[in-house]
């Protein structure tokens, strides 16, 4: 189901951010493919489409460093019951 979801946010962030990453565990911040405005872009796209709410105050650099990270955050916001459904 993880890799499930890391599929789902891989194609979001090529579809909305226009930007291809190669592994879910590339680094994101690092390589420059995330700035601050894409942040912000990608947090708004993550909520839209599984229905989290993630406040910047709790978010961590890390939480966002790679798609695996990013999908662990949303696994942990989403719960279990949700996390199938929002990966369809």
């Amino acid at each position: 189901m993880h890799g499930d979801l890391q599929h789902a946010i891989r194609t979001l962030i090529a579809e909305k951010l226009l930007v291809e990453v190669e592994s879910p565990q590339a680094d994101l911040l690092h390589e420059g493919i995330l700035d601050s405005l894409s942040i912000v872009q990608l947090l708004l796209q993550l909520e839209e489409r599984f229905g989290v709410r993630i406040e910047l105050q709790e978010l961590e650099f890390d939480d966002l460093r790679s798609i695996d990270s990013i999908a662990r955050l949303v696994a942990a916001r989403t719960g279990e019951e949700n996390l199938a459904s929002a990966t369809r």
